[in-house]
């Protein structure tokens, strides 16, 4: 294999020569190298050494072009320090199902949270997954790796985050009176009435709202290689969707009327932030001084939205309406996430079924 250059009218390119065949267009010959070394590793992986590190460099090159820059870097702390660091560089074809396991003990040792683990662990077994696909690697060792469990401690502290994140009206519209900016309040009811994530609103543009409904089929990323901001395709394909306002759209509706007073307004605008969507920074900050003015409790951002789906469970609406509404990719997301509103649903139901018996024992 052979990496040269040649000329085109719009400029040089690099090209790698590869037995009887030619891999053409790359722009820097930095890329035409990195494209040897991968052609390099798949001619060696049957019958050299098919080296643990090295494949976690094509691993890591390849899911920065499928995944968002902010969920890339995550991967690769992971993958560096705690991934690389336990893990001997050998053949991946020699890694037995025993070191795999000695792996898995590393990281139980480890003070990370039970939810933290399992991703460490999501990691390297989609190492193994990636070689096997792309290098041919016969057999992988790591499938024998089980998840963690949840310890009773940990079960107990989570259940009880769910129950106190959770806002009613009452006390939104507490919080909401003391937020004086038309741009932020508009913003924090759109939150606490659709139940959307942070990044879904922020990439929110005119062309979005319809008078009725918002159609949701992008989100903003804050984690990004070239800039402040990144506007994305959503996490799933069943985040796509569209989110029905009700009486919300009043609030949008007048809104917009002054939005349409600033010179220069055009529908592609961001809803919230005009030409450049509102910072996650600034909106923090305006909710953290509303939430001192009117003296209730804490809440995160992405709280809003607990609240929003826990309001509607509460009042008895199909989960699976509920989970639609919040875009899940599956239903057992929403049922993980709610379950403890669902069992006071259940004894609610339960008291209904004993009246009703009890009424008909009387007659």
């Amino acid at each position: 294999m052979s990496v040269h250059k040649y000329s085109t009218a719009k400029g040089d390119k690099w090209y790698v020569k590869y037995g009887n065949q030619t891999k053409r267009g790359f722009k820097t010959k930095g890329e035409a190298k990195q494209y040897e070394a991968k052609l390099r590793l798949q001619a060696n992986s049957l019958q050299e050494t098919l080296y643990f590190h090295a494949m976690i460099d094509d691993f890591l090159e390849t899911t920065k072009k499928e995944v968002s820059y902010g969920t890339w870097i995550k991967k690769k702390y992971v993958i560096d320090k705690i991934i690389l660091p336990n893990t001997k560089n050998k053949d991946m074809k020699k890694i037995t199902e025993v070191e795999c396991r000695n792996f898995k003990d590393v990281v139980n040792e480890t003070k990370y949270s039970t939810a933290y683990k399992n991703y460490i662990l999501r990691q390297y077994k989609s190492i193994f997954r990636f070689a096997t696909t792309y290098y041919r690697l016969p057999y992988n060792p790591s499938i024998v790796l089980t998840t963690f469990k949840d310890s009773f401690e940990e079960i107990a502290r989570k259940r009880r985050k769910k129950e106190m994140s959770i806002r009613t009206e009452k006390e939104f519209r507490q919080f909401i009176k003391y937020v004086d900016n038309m741009e932020y309040k508009t913003l924090f009811i759109v939150l606490f009435y659709t139940g959307l994530r942070l990044g879904e609103a922020q990439a929110l543009t005119w062309k979005d709202y319809n008078g009725e409904s918002l159609y949701i089929d992008k989100s903003l990323t804050k984690k990004t290689e070239h800039g402040l901001y990144d506007i994305k395709d959503p996490k799933t394909a069943s985040s796509i969707r569209k989110v029905a306002l009700g009486d919300v759209s009043l609030i949008l509706d007048n809104y917009k009327n002054e939005q349409m007073k600033l010179i220069g307004f055009d529908e592609s605008w961001f809803i919230f932030g005009n030409v450049k969507p509102l910072a996650a920074t600034s909106i923090t900050r305006q909710k953290d001084i509303a939430i001192e003015k009117a003296k209730v409790k804490r809440i995160t951002l992405h709280e809003f939205r607990h609240s929003h789906a826990s309001i509607l469970i509460a009042s008895g609406i199909d989960i699976v309406a509920v989970s639609r509404r919040l875009g899940h990719s599956d239903i057992k997301m929403t049922l993980n996430t709610y379950a403890h509103l669902l069992e006071k649903n259940e004894e609610k139901l339960l008291q209904k079924i004993n009246l009703s018996s009890q009424n008909l024992l009387t007659k």
